[in-house]
C-alpha cells in the first residue's frame, strides 16, 4: 500500500513528459509537417510509410502512419522537401512541399490502389493548411524577403506586411522602440528572436538596434515569421506577439547573392526653411552593401555560409537658432554706445553679429 503514492507519483510524471513532448514539438528555429493518409474512399491508411527529404541538405527522416493513419514530423529546418508516401497495394506517392518556420502545415495525401508496379509523383507543390492549432502567424520566405522594398534594409520592417500591422508613430525620445504597431499593441510588447535566441534589449524590450534604430541583417535571412493573436505557449515572452527569424545555411549546391544600394541628395527633396530661405539642397548619400556564399564542404554531410553586410551615411543636421528681435538689438546697441562709445571695438562687434546672423546659412 505505501508504493502506490510513488507510483502514482511516477505515472504522472510520465504523463506530464509526454505531454510536454507535445507542447515542445515546435520551436522558434523549426517547422512542423503533419497530415493524413488515405485510400480512394477516404478511409485511414495505417502502417503507411512516409519519408520526408531535405532537398538542400540531403537529410531524410522516415516515420510512419499511426492507426487513424496521422504522421507527423517535428522540428523541421524551414525550407524545401520531398513527401513520399507508400503502402502495399498502393501506388507510391511524392510531392514537393515547402516547410515554413512556425506552426506546423498540414498534408494529406490520397493513395491510389497499384494496377501494377507504378509510383505517382506531383510536380506542383502542395497546398499548405495550418490546422493544428489557433496560431495566428504570417511567413515571408527568402525571395520575398529580398524583393519587397525595406528602407536601410530592416529587418524589423518586414513585420509590417503582416496582417493587422502598421506603422509605429509613437516613437518619442526613444528610437528603439519597434517600428510597427500590430492590432494597437505598443512597440515594445513584441519578442524577437533570431535562430531562437532572444534579440531583445532589457531597458525597453525593444529589439537591439544601433544609432540609427536600424536592426541590420536581412541579407542573412532565410525565413521570418510574425505571430501574433492565439499563438501557443512555446511563443510567449511577449504580450504583442512573436517576430522569429532564421538564417539561411549551406547546401549541397553553390548559391549566393550580391546587393548594393545607393542614395543621395539627387533623389531627395530640398528642406523646407532651406528652400524658402533660397538655399540649395544639402549634401546627403548613403551607401549600403550586402554578399553571401554558401555552398558544401563534402556532400549531404557539411556545409558552408558567409554573408557581409554594412552601412555608410552622411546625413544633413539643422539646429534651430534664437534670433534677437529688433527692439532687443537697439537697446543693446543703445547701451552698448552709452558706456563705450558708438565706435567702440564692442559696437562694431555687436553689429557684425546682427548681420551675420540676418543672413540664411
Amino acid at each position: 500500500m505505501r508504493f502506490r503514492p510513488t507510483c502514482s507519483l511516477l505515472s504522472a510524471i510520465l504523463l506530464a513528459i509526454s505531454f510536454a513532448n507535445e507542447l515542445t514539438a515546435q520551436t522558434t528555429t523549426s517547422g512542423g509537417l503533419t497530415g493524413i493518409v488515405a485510400d480512394p474512399s477516404n478511409a485511414a491508411v495505417p502502417n503507411a510509410e512516409v519519408e520526408i527529404k531535405d532537398n538542400s541538405k540531403g537529410t531524410i527522416q522516415a516515420t510512419k502512419t499511426d492507426r487513424e493513419g496521422v504522421y507527423r514530423f517535428f522540428f523541421l529546418a524551414p525550407g524545401r522537401f520531398t513527401l513520399s508516401v507508400k503502402h502495399p497495394g498502393f501506388r507510391e506517392e511524392t510531392r514537393g512541399v515547402n516547410v515554413p518556420l512556425g506552426p506546423p502545415i498540414s498534408v494529406n495525401v490520397t493513395l491510389m490502389i497499384a494496377a501494377a508496379t507504378t509510383t505517382l509523383t506531383v510536380t506542383q507543390e502542395a497546398p499548405l493548411v495550418q490546422a493544428e492549432n489557433g496560431d495566428v502567424s504570417a511567413t515571408m520566405n527568402q525571395k520575398q524577403i529580398s524583393e519587397v522594398p525595406n528602407p536601410g534594409n530592416d529587418l524589423t520592417y518586414i513585420a509590417q506586411t503582416a496582417p493587422g500591422a502598421v506603422m509605429n508613430t509613437d516613437f518619442g525620445i526613444n528610437p528603439v522602440h519597434s517600428n510597427f504597431s500590430i492590432l494597437g499593441m505598443p512597440g515594445t510588447s513584441y519578442l524577437y528572436t533570431i535562430d531562437g535566441m532572444n534579440n531583445n534589449e532589457n531597458y525597453y524590450n525593444g529589439p537591439l538596434t544601433g544609432a540609427l534604430g536600424l536592426l541590420l541583417g536581412q541579407n542573412q535571412i532565410q525565413e521570418a515569421t510574425v505571430v501574433s493573436t492565439g499563438y501557443s505557449g512555446h511563443f510567449g515572452g511577449a504580450a504583442g506577439g512573436a517576430v522569429d527569424y532564421m538564417t539561411k545555411s549551406g547546401g549541397n549546391e553553390i548559391h549566393g547573392n550580391a546587393q548594393y544600394y545607393w542614395n543621395g541628395r539627387v533623389f531627395n527633396a530640398n528642406d523646407w526653411i532651406n528652400k524658402a530661405f533660397g538655399n540649395s539642397r544639402p549634401f546627403d548619400i548613403a551607401n549600403q552593401w550586402a554578399g553571401s556564399l554558401g555552398g558544401p564542404i563534402k556532400k549531404d554531410k557539411l556545409f558552408f555560409f558567409f554573408d557581409s553586410e554594412g552601412l555608410r551615411l552622411v546625413l544633413p543636421q539643422f539646429s534651430p537658432v534664437l534670433i534677437p528681435s529688433p527692439q532687443f538689438e537697439a537697446a543693446t546697441i543703445a547701451n552698448i554706445d552709452a558706456r563705450f562709445g558708438p565706435n567702440s571695438a564692442s559696437d562694431a562687434f555687436y553689429k557684425e553679429n546682427i548681420r551675420s546672423h540676418s543672413r540664411p546659412n
